[in-house]
């Protein structure tokens, strides 16, 4: 597993790096750490380099700060973990937008590390189990992260990832169980499943998922997006409890 820790102030780096090490060696992990001094360096180096699993980003940094650097490589394709470091909760919001896993508040101890770092790991977890069906005799076996929603069409179900819609007859109960317990996936009428974390914005009438498509919600629907922006608010603020 790749860790990436990017924060301008030494001092920051080197406590990050013993807890991550101290992580290793009490979960028998092997952990290649990569340091960054800033934003820049970081998305230059990832021009060229696979993303790693796991981005530490301190929010305050001179010219290119957390968030930016983040958005930016985002926008390049990265969909793995990001925590954020700081000393404010002023850019809470700008975290969540970006689908962070953590928010460490400086200073912060081991246990608040660690409640960050396996909330990580539970992602990664849930990232390689995968949803099965059959499709014109093709047995499929779609990532769960890759999955956006799965709507019913007539008799058939249609599984939505960014890349395709793959139509199936298998139905929607039975997707229904096989996602029971995924904390992010979330049945939003009778024909309709979604994966919160594919979403890309939310308003009062629609959905709107990372690839541009969209799915309108049921008329009353503040509970449910109450519900979606409970789970966002959890996984941002979570880490900052203690």
């Amino acid at each position: 597993m790749q860790v990436v820790i990017c924060d301008d102030l030494e001092a920051e780096r080197k406590q990050l790096k013993g807890y991550l090490r101290r992580l290793e060696e009490e979960n028998n992990l092997e952990l290649d750490i990569l340091e960054f001094t800033s934003g820049e360096a970081l998305v230059s180096y990832f021009e060229k380099n696979p993303f790693p699993d796991i981005m530490f980003l301190d929010v305050y940094m001179d010219k290119m700060n957390g968030i930016q650097c983040a958005r930016t490589l985002i926008d390049r394709g990265y969909d793995k973990s990001i925590i954020f470091c700081t000393t404010s909760l002023d850019h809470a919001l700008d975290g969540f937008r970006l689908r962070a896993d953590g928010y460490l508040v400086k200073p912060y101890d081991y246990k608040d590390f660690t409640d960050a770092i396996w909330r990580c790991k539970d992602i990664f977890h849930s990232g390689g189990k995968q949803l099965t069906f059959v499709s014109d005799r093709f047995d499929y076996r779609i990532p769960f992260k890759d999955v956006l929603f799965i709507e019913t069409d007539a008799r058939c179900c249609v599984v939505h990832t960014a890349k395709e819609q793959i139509r199936t007859y298998k139905k929607i109960s039975e997707f229904e169980a096989q996602l029971c317990g995924e904390p992010s996936f979330l049945k939003i009428h009778r024909s309709c499943i979604i994966n919160m974390n594919a979403i890309s914005s939310l308003d009062d009438s629609e959905i709107v998922f990372k690839n541009g498509e969209r799915v309108f919600l049921p008329a009353r629907s503040k509970k449910l997006q109450q519900q979606i922006n409970d789970y966002f608010w959890k996984r941002t603020w979570s880490s900052s409890d203690n």
